[in-house]
């Protein structure tokens, strides 16, 4: 799988609004057929109140592909419900026999550190993008 950095947004974006709590969304996919490979890009925050909606959005965004890339690196705040809803798109994906893995900002690193010690849900860092200087 290989990972990409999607600090350009595309087109096919949706802005989903819960309560006073809002996420964005950008999804971007690449191949065809069993190379099919969707980016889903996160912004905002991941409450109780929202998380629910966010496994949805993510696991239709993953729908016919053969692997997910699930950037987080843009998420400032994930409640425990959102742990449970990464294990929810765990569990779907590995039913639907897609590979995926999870770019986490610090706050998503901190809650799967308490939430999911034994590592199942597969984390990719990209610290060398996140601490690289500008040219």
């Amino acid at each position: 799988m290989t990972l990409t950095s999607i600090r350009s947004r595309s087109a096919d974006c949706r802005r989903l609004t819960i309560a006073s709590t809002s996420l964005a969304f950008a999804c971007r996919t690449e191949g065809r057929g069993s190379t099919r490979q969707a980016t889903v890009s996160v912004c905002g925050e991941v409450d109780a109140g929202n998380a629910k909606s966010f496994a949805h959005t993510v696991r239709e965004a993953a729908g016919g592909s053969a692997a997910l890339v699930l950037d987080l690196t843009e998420v400032h705040f994930l409640a425990f419900d959102g742990a449970s809803a990464l294990y929810a798109i765990s569990a779907h994906l590995a039913r639907e026999e897609v590979s995926w893995c999870v770019v986490p900002s610090p706050a998503v690193s901190r809650v799967l550190q308490l939430c999911d010690p034994e590592g199942l849900i597969p984390v990719a860092e990209i610290s060398s993008v996140r601490d690289a200087k500008p040219a």
